[in-house]
């Protein structure tokens, strides 16, 4: 079964971008961020593909979109779950861990979070102004354990940890 994993940085307020950005710099968390996809499919917005400016490597990119039918390294669909179920065949395929990783934006993330099964959540230990949030989701269902904490320090901005939670 495919296992939908939401991965996400998010400020006490919920937030997760401003300007189609990220709102603070973190490279130990982008480092995470790496680590964890490497090899693995990852389905993002359009808006979020273009935040990034290319597709990234040694990863399955998927960007869901009504207004652009191709993007050079990546697979499109207007479908969320034609985009799900393609990335769950191609874990298939090369014998990977069924997991497909849901990166954003927050459209993609509310469109999916009755599915997802696991979140792999960089709390960053502020409040910040921002114009995407994550939805409000009740993590009661789901058991948690923390992989790591990281302080503020001259390279990132604030403190963070980083938790990943999984239904029940």
């Amino acid at each position: 079964m495919t296992v939908i994993s939401h991965l996400v940085a998010m400020a006490k307020n919920r937030v997760i971008g401003i300007n189609n950005d990220l709102p603070w710099s973190l490279p130990e968390d982008l480092k995470h961020f790496k680590k964890y996809t490497l090899d693995k499919p990852i389905v993002m917005g359009r808006k979020t593909f273009e935040s990034i400016g290319r597709p990234l490597p040694q990863r399955l990119n998927i960007v869901i979109s009504q207004s652009v039918p191709e993007i050079k390294g990546a697979h499109v669909f207007t479908n969320i779950d034609e985009a799900i179920q393609f990335a769950s065949n191609y874990n298939k395929n090369m014998n990977f861990k069924d997991e497909v990783i849901v990166i954003g934006g927050a459209q993609i993330f509310n469109e999916t979070i009755m599915q997802m099964e696991k979140l792999v959540l960089t709390k960053v230990d502020c409040e910040i102004d921002g114009d995407v949030y994550y939805p409000r989701i009740n993590l009661n269902d789901f058991s948690k354990r923390n992989i790591a904490y990281h302080s503020k320090n001259e390279e990132n901005q604030f403190d963070f940890s980083i938790d990943i939670y999984e239904k029940n």
